[in-house]
């Protein structure tokens, strides 16, 4: 009943009139020139609520602005009267649609362009100003006398309206943006309450507020002054940490103390030191804008860039894949063509010499072994079938065996078995191509592999060290297999890297490469981190759009 009720467009209406009519008066009481609350209502309303809602507006905006006018209709004037009727919201109407249309102050839901809001903030004030000043010049007259009008009264009104939209507009902002957040509202609580209550927050605005009261009671104007510049120097401090919200955080609360202090008269100082107040905090919250924008912009950079090596681990595993689906069908047809073989020798044994025929057996043993060999460079079975520590101690051990070189091999820890694929693969990886790189740069006689894995608050890590030595003993074994070292490469499927090649590799999983070279020989040392997922969700929840652009 009541969404078929909503739905309905004079109930949405009425809503939005009875709605502003309760702000209006709940607001209007703690209104005044010098502290226009009414002015941030008006403003609002404008920027969030549709088009087709502004006539209702402009209409509420009458009857909330009639019961101060026609009490004192009798004293200043039916013409003054009539005047003072004018929606001000009406007067604003035209300049709010201007930014809104024209100059993109929402250039997505979720984005305001801080800079046409502090624009449409001046003139929207100014207009509002501006017309109050001509109400008075041409209508506002006392029974017995004419009022006279000012010069002070413009930049009066002026900034008593902007400075009162400076001081409460952020936390519109503010509220909007937890409204159109998608975390959940614990989590907003709780990193709400943490930038409130801060250590550095807290120290700082209570001790700019005793020192305000401090220098208030002080009887010397000079120290009066001090304590409306003083009250910003924290201010900007805090503006320099987390942005523009701490600007908020400070500012109002410093708006308010300064205004509440200054006195009424002479009323020139106080237009001054309020025109001094909107000045600096509307420079404090341009400086955090531009700085809430720039972090923001490097923490996108950062989620790009990690999104960027998320992708090339992905197809790092794709290709691992590909490879290991490729050696199988590679060994599959390998001893589909070894059995035609045999059967096709078979068939025809009795027709070939004995010699003969046994020269076609070792050929066809000889083609499957070759592409057993191949299909091994690829992906060698013994991963596929009992995981990396067999491809470590057996694939590696029959290469380095064939070519001379003796091999060791340490795995020490219990997570391997945790860790990603992709992880798994680029182990491998690296290790071929780090025995490969070694025995480029030098004629080494033994290679030991050492692989060890940890977690640490809740972080997986591997350390893979791949140490190339000269054994005396072994020298001549070395230099003698000369020629098999050549097809080392080919057999553990590696492309030849250096070690630039080497480092850009690591880089994808958030590792290190350390390399030491000595005179009895060389060693590769590397970290790898698998936790870029974890770490890609966490820092995706920094990231949640603001209501800010630059």
């Amino acid at each position: 009943m009541w969404t078929k009720l909503w739905e309905k467009g004079w109930v949405r209406q009425l809503v939005v009139f009875v709605g502003y009519l309760l702000m209006y008066a709940a607001a209007r009481p703690f209104s005044s020139t010098r502290w226009a609350l009414i002015a941030p209502l008006r403003l609002t309303c404008l920027l969030f609520i549709p088009y087709r809602y502004w006539l209702v507006l402009a209409i509420a905006d009458v009857f909330g602005q009639s019961y101060i006018v026609l009490s004192h209709a009798s004293q200043f004037g039916i013409v003054w009267a009539v005047a003072s009727l004018i929606p001000n919201i009406a007067v604003a109407m035209p300049i709010v649609w201007w930014c809104r249309s024209k100059l993109m102050i929402f250039p997505t839901k979720q984005l305001i362009n801080f800079q046409i809001l502090l624009l449409c903030s001046v003139l929207v004030s100014l207009a509002w100003a501006l017309l109050t000043m001509l109400a008075a010049l041409y209508s506002f007259q006392s029974p017995g006398h004419r009022f006279t009008v000012t010069p002070i009264m413009l930049p009066a009104g002026f900034i008593g309206k902007y400075i009162t939209i400076v001081a409460m507009m952020p936390w519109v902002l503010m509220a909007r943006a937890e409204y159109l957040s998608i975390e959940p509202w614990r989590k907003r609580l709780h990193n709400i309450t943490k930038q409130v209550f801060a250590a550095d927050t807290l120290v700082l605005l209570l001790s700019v507020v005793i020192f305000l009261l401090w220098l208030n009671h002080l009887s010397l104007e000079d120290a009066k002054r001090l304590s409306y510049l003083a009250v910003f120097m924290p201010i900007a401090w805090l503006t320099l940490k987390p942005g523009w919200r701490a600007a908020a955080l400070g500012g109002t609360p410093a708006i308010f103390c300064i205004v509440s202090l200054l006195e009424i008269k002479p009323y020139e100082a106080s237009v001054k030191s309020e025109t001094f107040i909107a000045f600096v905090v509307t420079c404090m919250f341009m400086l955090g804008a531009r700085i809430t924008a720039q972090r923001q912009q490097e923490e996108q950079e950062r989620l790009d860039a990690n999104q960027a090596i998320l992708l090339a681990r992905q197809n790092i595993h794709l290709s691992e894949l590909r490879l290991s689906k490729t050696a199988q069908a590679l060994e599959l047809a390998g001893s589909a063509i070894y059995l035609s073989h045999q059967q096709l020798l078979a068939r025809f044994r009795h027709m070939l010499p004995v010699n003969e025929a046994q020269r076609y057996y070792r050929q066809a043993a000889a083609t499957q072994s070759q592409v057993s060999q191949l299909a091994d460079s690829m992906h060698p079975s013994a991963w596929r079938d009992r995981g990396l520590p067999a491809a470590l101690h057996e694939t590696i051990a029959s290469a380095l065996h064939g070519a001379g070189i003796a091999y060791h091999c340490q795995i020490d820890g219990r997570k391997l078995s945790e860790l990603t694929p992709g992880l798994h693969g680029a182990i491998y990886r690296l290790a071929c191509e780090s025995i490969v790189h070694i025995n480029a740069q030098m004629i080494c006689s033994r290679i030991s592999l050492r692989l060890r894995d940890g977690v640490t608050n809740g972080v997986h890590w591997v350390v893979l060290r791949v140490e190339g030595a000269i054994e005396h003993s072994r020298i001549n074994d070395a230099i003698y297999d000369l020629g098999e070292r050549d097809f080392l490469a080919s057999k553990l499927g590696a492309q030849g890297f250096g070690l630039e090649s080497l480092q850009n590799h690591v880089r994808l999983f958030d590792g290190k490469l350390h390399v030491r070279t000595t005179h009895k020989g060389m060693r590769l040392t590397y970290l790898l981190i698998d936790e870029l997922i974890q770490s890609q969700q966490r820092r995706s929840t920094l990231a949640t759009v603001q209501p800010w652009i630059s």
